[in-house]
């Protein structure tokens, strides 16, 4: 089985991949090798994904799992060239409260924590504790957990 570990974790069996997005993935994985401008690199995979994706509802093709590995390239690349960083525990906990909850403040009254003190923590201004970070998680059915850090293609 060929896998694809996003950066978040996420995996993806790119042998599920649809016979057209996996000769996506094999084109934009090359265009990604050759270390392109950070800047070019998504007007590559973006026409690519337009093309695979012709005439369906762009808000439904962010779901797709070729979507989220290019969306994935294209971070690592910028990481890679100094554009911008790994994400951490506080992108994911931006990710889960836009995910599931209408805002930041249902979100922090449903787990019981300040917004401004969410504010500070999602400005990278303060951190959380690991045991408030599992508290916050436990209210909102998600864990804590370790990944391996992964290198870019199967795994």
């Amino acid at each position: 089985m060929n896998n694809y570990r996003t950066l978040n974790g996420e995996v993806f069996n790119l042998d599920e991949l649809t016979k057209d997005h996996k000769l996506v993935y094999v084109e934009v994985k090359s265009f990604y090798d050759s270390n392109p401008e950070w800047t070019r690199f998504p007007n590559v995979w973006m026409d690519k994904i337009r093309e695979a994706f012709a005439g369906k509802d762009p808000s439904t093709v962010v779901d797709e799992p070729i979507y989220k590995i290019c969306q994935d390239l294209e971070s690592r690349l910028g990481i890679r060239q100094g554009y911008t960083r790994e994400p951490d525990y506080r992108d994911l906990l931006a990710d889960i409260i836009s995910r599931h909850f209408k805002s930041r403040y249902q979100f922090c009254k449903e787990v019981g924590i300040d917004e401004g003190y969410l504010s500070s923590v999602l400005a990278r201004k303060k951190h959380l504790s690991i045991e408030k970070l599992q508290e916050i998680l436990d209210k909102v059915d998600h864990r804590i957990a370790f990944i391996e850090k992964a290198g870019v293609g199967t795994h």
